[in-house]
C-alpha cells in the first residue's frame, strides 16, 4: 500500500467517524419530508448542532493521524468536504432503499436527499475548517485540568557551555518549557 492509498484510508476512517456523530443523530428532519420548511428549519439546527461537531471530530482526527503542521485549515475543510461526501453516499443508498419501499414518496425522498447533501456539504466543511482555526491557535488550560506538574518532572537545567546549531553553527537558546534547545537562526529545535 502506497502513501496516498493510506492517507485515503485514513479519510474514509475519519470521515465515518464524523459522519456517525454527525448524521445519524440527526435524523429527526427525515420525518418532515414533503413539509419543507419545517425540513429545511430542522435541518439547519440538527446541521448547527450535530453536522458542523462531525466535521469537526472528523478533522480533529485527522490532525491526530497525521501530525499536521502547515495549513491546517484548509487540510481541516478537505476534511470536511470528504465527510459530507461519505454523508452523500451512504444517504444516498438509505434514500434508494426508502424509495423502494415507499415508491409513492419518491420524489419527496429524493429532494430531501438532495438538500440534505447540500447542507451537508456545506456544513461538515464549515465544522472541519473551524477545527483547522482552533488547530492553529492554542488555547491556555485551565489550571484544574493541568496535570502536566503532577506527572512529571522539571527538565534539568541546560549545560552550562554555549550550544552552537548544527546546521548552521550559530548559538542556541535553551527553552524550559519544552526543555531542548532552539536555534533562532534556522528556527527550530535541535
Amino acid at each position: 500500500m502506497n502513501m496516498r492509498e493510506a492517507y485515503l484510508h485514513d479519510y474514509l476512517a475519519v470521515s465515518l467517524v464524523g459522519f456517525l456523530f454527525g448524521a445519524l443523530v440527526s435524523g429527526s428532519a427525515g420525518v418532515a419530508k414533503g413539509n419543507w420548511p419545517m425540513f429545511v428549519g430542522l435541518f439547519v439546527v440538527e446541521g448547527i448542532f450535530l453536522i458542523i461537531p462531525g466535521g469537526f471530530v472528523a478533522a480533529y482526527l485527522d490532525f491526530r493521524l497525521h501530525r499536521a503542521r502547515e495549513n491546517l485549515e484548509m487540510q481541516g475543510l478537505s476534511t470536511g468536504f470528504f465527510t459530507g461526501l461519505v454523508y452523500a453516499i451512504i444517504t444516498f443508498f438509505l434514500s434508494l432503499t426508502g424509495i423502494i419501499a415507499e415508491s409513492n414518496r419518491a420524489v419527496d425522498i429524493m429532494v430531501a436527499w438532495i438538500i440534505g447533501v447540500l447542507f451537508a456539504f456545506l456544513l461538515y466543511s464549515l465544522g472541519g475548517y473551524l477545527a483547522g482555526l482552533l488547530e492553529r491557535r492554542p488555547f491556555a488550560m485551565l489550571g484544574i485540568f493541568n496535570l502536566s506538574r503532577i506527572s512529571r518532572v522539571p527538565p534539568p537545567p541546560p549545560a552550562t557551555g554555549v550550544q552552537t546549531c548544527p546546521t548552521c553553527g550559530q548559538q542556541m537558546t535553551f527553552v524550559q518549557q519544552y526543555g531542548r534547545w532552539y536555534c533562532p537562526n534556522c528556527k527550530k529545535y535541535v
